[in-house]
């Protein structure tokens, strides 16, 4: 049997695929004619846009999805990302809650959460910021990817400079926190038709001067696997998260397949939207990834061939 991996759904917006019935049934066939069934589902974020559209528009949106997932006999794993990063600040406000009831009212850090969550009747395991395992004597890591562009607000990456050039060590914890601030904003935004239009307008604007100040070729490289390796290596590293074989992410939008002689390989498991994501023109929409004991394939949806494939020698 098989680990079926999807990122980035993005349900709520009229561009989520899964959001239309016949295109769930598409992938459940193609997951019993690739590999006969899977065991085990792997979410990796942005799969609620809770940044566009309101909270029960995005919910109602994963529907036809998740209810077809719920008549499977399916362990579901849900890494959150960024666009649904407030079911995180929903468990740590829990959490805080609970901790002011026995009056323990020290703040406190938590590196790695796991909860559990109940969506349209489906039982899910959450985790946040990653979902490690092991396969086939290996070590996988999943995770959903916004952490390796670190800070996008202009006004936090000030705050991070001045905090750097003083000396002052920036900590994991301090991305967090500052990912927060700016993500939250978007969540309560995403009420007001009108802010949602500004920000999209800025966020366009945004990524144009970027692409044009860093060249378009160079850019887009950035968001590819290959592009992203030394910030893979680097968020491994800083989290002291030990030997990891392979990492599997998503947030670009960009199936793609990398590896260093000593490495570990990194995987993207691309997107089920058709909308462009994070610094990247939108090339293959509709991928997911298969892994089992014998490999890994990255298939595109109504797709024979798959796109990418890797034995795990």
């Amino acid at each position: 049997m098989a680990s079926l991996i999807i990122s980035d759904t993005h349900f709520g917006l009229d561009s989520s695929t899964l959001s239309n019935p016949a295109k769930v049934d598409q992938l459940m066939q193609e997951i019993s004619e690739f590999e006969s069934g899977c065991d085990e589902v792997v979410l990796l974020g942005d799969i609620f846009d809770f940044w566009k559209v309101r909270p029960e528009n995005a919910v109602r949106g994963s529907i036809p999805f998740l209810k077809r997932l719920s008549q499977e006999s399916l362990k579901i794993r849900y890494v959150v990302g960024n666009h649904d990063h407030h079911l995180v600040v929903q468990k740590q406000e829990a959490e805080f809650m609970e901790r002011a009831a026995r009056g323990d009212l020290f703040p406190v850090y938590i590196p790695s959460l796991r909860w559990k969550r109940t969506f349209c009747g489906l039982d899910m395991e959450m985790l946040y910021p990653a979902y490690r395992a092991r396969c086939c004597h290996r070590t996988f890591l999943f995770t959903h990817g916004h952490h390796l562009d670190g800070i996008q607000n202009i006004t936090l990456q000030l705050v991070e400079k001045l905090r750097r050039l003083s000396g002052e060590e920036f900590l994991p914890a301090d991305l967090e926190m500052m990912m927060t601030y700016a993500y939250e904003g978007l969540y309560r935004s995403a009420c007001i038709g009108e802010m949602v239009s500004f920000e999209n307008s800025i966020w366009k604007a945004s990524s144009l001067l970027q692409r044009i100040n860093a060249g378009v070729f160079s850019n887009q490289r950035r968001a590819s696997v290959e592009g992203q390796y030394e910030a893979i290596l680097k968020f491994i590293r800083e989290r002291n998260l030990g030997k990891i074989d392979c990492f599997i992410y998503g947030d670009t939008h960009r199936p793609g397949i990398f590896q260093r002689k000593g490495g570990p390989l990194a995987v993207n498991a691309g997107c089920f939207t058709r909308e462009p994501g994070n610094g990247s023109g939108l090339e293959t929409p509709d991928t997911y990834l298969l892994l089992d004991e014998g490999g890994l394939a990255i298939r595109e949806l109504g797709r024979k061939r798959p796109l990418f494939l890797c034995e795990l020698l």
